[in-house]
């Protein structure tokens, strides 16, 4: 039983760095997990087995993300909630030796619960976007999973080179985004859409 509650910790605080919308090598979980490499990819398969689908990005730079993380996670209804608080007293009551960590994963699930409404009503999907020539730009460049060379306006209103490759667009407070890779920072990042312009050269 220990072993297995084990196994579900380690899979859930996966899914929490995975949840943060960025991108983490085999290695780098492996580190954060304290686990082997090759129970990683154990868990992303358990996960995925679950419904939650963990997309891989190829190359030497590559790792796994999640990108609608909004609604890959929280699986977890009250009732979900319930049957932990009920595993909680029992591992208490059989001094499990590392009760601190299942109730800190279980205090995470509580507030991710408790948020989730909240967060929700700042996602406005299904809204319209305007099909200019960037967005059909961006648009094939996540069908055919391709990179797109960019100009990026940065918080001092300075233009810069960006090479990304797009995973998503998405709306968040009446601002539309796209989720990309970006080649400069090694990582996932959201880019605002009205700051973009297309390199002409």
């Amino acid at each position: 039983m220990f072993r297995k509650m084990g196994k579900i910790i380690n899979a859930i605080e996966m899914l929490n760095y995975l949840n943060t919308g960025n991108k983490y090598s085999v290695k780098e979980l492996a580190q954060k997990l304290g686990i082997t490499e090759r129970m990683v990819r154990y868990y992303k398969m358990e996960l995925e087995q679950a419904g939650i689908q963990i997309e891989t990005f190829m190359g030497p730079n590559g790792g796994y993300y999640i990108l609608n993380t909004k609604n890959q996670y929280n699986h977890f209804n009250k009732y979900d909630i319930q049957v932990l608080e009920t595993i909680d007293k029992i591992l208490k009551k059989i001094d499990y030796e590392d009760i601190e960590k299942y109730e800190k994963i279980l205090n995470k699930i509580k507030t991710a619960s408790d948020i989730e409404e909240e967060k929700s009503k700042y996602f406005l999907l299904g809204t319209a976007i305007d099909k200019t020539e960037l967005y059909f730009s961006l648009n094939d460049a996540i069908l055919n999973k391709k990179s797109l060379t960019i100009l990026y306006r940065n918080l001092n209103h300075e233009w810069q080179e960006r090479t990304i490759h797009p995973l998503q667009i998405f709306e968040y407070k009446r601002k539309f985004y796209v989720t990309a890779y970006c080649e400069l920072r090694d990582d996932i990042r959201h880019f605002e859409i009205d700051r973009i312009k297309l390199n002409s050269k």
